[in-house]
């Protein structure tokens, strides 16, 4: 029974080894799973942009309406899909409203996720009252 377990880990760490782990940027180091303001950042992939795809990207830094967000956009063929997360639907309307005002033909594809961090909720359960004597 050890021979077993023993020769499974040594295969495993064997191929973890020989794969790699981690998530890897493009430049070989590896990547922040979290960015600062608690959002997850999603794997990174090969890219399709160009200048539209470039100047809806700066739109979206630019607007303050989109701040602790993260939302690319991405080419494909005519059409310009929007990847990336939220924290609420007026957000997510925002972005797909920016980037239609750069596309001239073609559809803007919003894939964007809502996501909604775990906030604790530490307040206390007693309501304190300040008696004036």
């Amino acid at each position: 029974m050890k021979f077993k377990i023993t020769t499974s880990m040594l295969i495993s760490f064997g191929l973890l080894f020989f794969t790699g782990c981690g998530v890897t940027q493009f430049n070989g180091n590896v990547g922040a799973t979290v960015k600062p303001n608690g959002l997850p950042l999603p794997a990174p992939h090969a890219r399709n942009t160009d200048s539209t795809t470039r100047k809806i990207e700066n739109a979206f830094t630019k607007s303050k309406d989109l701040q602790g967000t993260y939302i690319y956009a991405d080419r494909e063929g005519a059409n310009v899909i929007l990847s990336g997360l939220v924290t609420n639907e007026k957000q997510k309307f925002i972005a797909s409203a920016v980037a239609n005002s750069f596309i001239t033909n073609g559809l803007v594809l919003n894939r964007v996720a809502i996501y909604k961090p775990i906030v604790a909720n530490n307040q206390p359960t007693t309501k304190i009252v300040k008696i004036k004597k």
